[in-house]
């Protein structure tokens, strides 16, 4: 309906009120389907923000899960997996105490977890935790990803 038909409707007399009531149940209608759009549009956005969430640790995990290759590739040329003093640099930078040391075993730029926060690393040289602090960034709140899961953190349930 263009503006000149509205303003031709406004401006005709009382007394046809079956057009009337045409044009404003029309009206009703557009509001109707605006208001459900809007409501559509809500929970669309609502469920992609969760799966776009989920979508990032996802991400970790699979980032968590190929610095655990290069651990596990650094352990077969040095037997032991870096110190936590040494951290994941060991794989990017030769540590003074690793002669058999044939990196680097990963790209520099793949520390950072997907919040680009640095990825913590624990070991005693037999074992590993690899840990993201998530979207808050805070090592030891609730939302941590702990990698292998086995350590314990935040698994994706719930």
């Amino acid at each position: 309906m263009t503006f000149k038909t509205i303003k031709n409707l406004m401006l005709r007399p009382f007394g046809d009120e079956e057009r009337r009531s045409e044009i404003g149940m029309s009206i009703i209608e557009i509001l109707i389907v605006i208001a459900l759009m809007g409501t559509v549009m809500a929970i669309l956005v609502t469920n992609l923000t969760g799966q776009q969430e989920e979508a990032l640790k996802d991400a970790a995990r699979l980032g968590m899960g190929q610095i655990e290759t290069n651990l596990q590739l650094y352990k077969v040329h040095n037997f032991r997996y870096p110190t936590t003093e040494q951290g994941l640099r060991a794989l990017v930078e030769k540590p003074s105490n690793a002669k058999r040391w044939r990196g680097p075993y990963m790209d520099a730029n793949k520390m950072n977890d997907p919040w680009d926060n640095e990825y913590q690393y624990e070991s005693d040289g037999r074992s590993f935790k690899i840990i993201s602090p998530g979207i808050d960034g805070v090592v030891g709140s609730e939302d941590d990803i702990v990698y292998p899961e086995e350590a314990g953190g935040d698994t994706g349930e719930g």
